[in-house]
């Protein structure tokens, strides 16, 4: 737990360097996730699942089992979109002069969603839900790890992180479309 919270502050306060250590280290698949996407993935669906239960969303209060349902679904589906947004990085890199490694664009992708993931937890309360512009801040972290991760040249930064925020939007709306597919929001 430690190192998680010391990677996300890393990556908050001080990216630049907090990059030059994720390069050094040799972090499988399986412990990215296990260690880091599963804790902080889990952060968006359930604050908007106890947001909207305590509090009500629209005018509505879901069940309780409704909402669990859906943040469960939404949870499970974030895995392989995330890896998904890693491997259309990973294969679009040599296109901008940079490498191909699914491993180390997995790498950039989950550490980049670190902004977005904890912004997530304003939606706890619904008046604060439009800090979740916060997240945007990955953005910018995501340029800084886009060198060192998939040796994308300075001059491909600009487009190739334009690439990359289209694909992750791409990515989002699909998740959220079949999510609502397997957990419609009505039944809440």
């Amino acid at each position: 737990m430690n190192d998680l919270v010391s990677r996300v502050k890393g990556l908050i306060l001080t990216p630049q360097k907090e990059w030059e250590r994720i390069e050094a280290e040799d972090t499988t698949i399986a412990e990215l996730y296990r260690s880091y996407i599963a804790v902080l993935a889990a952060i968006p669906p359930f604050a908007s699942f106890l947001g909207a239960w305590l509090f009500g969303s629209r005018g509505l209060h879901p069940t309780f089992l409704a909402g669990l349902f859906r943040a469960i679904v939404e949870y499970l589906l974030s895995f392989p979109a995330l890896f998904a947004v890693a491997f259309v990085i990973s294969m679009a890199a040599p296109h901008f002069d940079g490498k191909t490694d699914d491993r180390r664009a997995l790498t950039l992708a989950a550490y980049s969603y670190t902004p977005a993931w904890l912004a997530a937890i304003f939606g706890l309360v619904p008046g604060l839900r439009f800090l979740d512009v916060l997240g945007f801040y990955g953005i910018y972290v995501f340029s800084l790890g886009l060198t060192r991760m998939m040796r994308i040249p300075k001059d491909n930064l600009d487009v190739f992180t334009l690439v990359a925020l289209f694909v992750t939007i791409a990515m989002g709306a699909l998740h959220a479309w079949i999510v609502s597919l397997i957990a419609p929001s009505q039944l809440m």
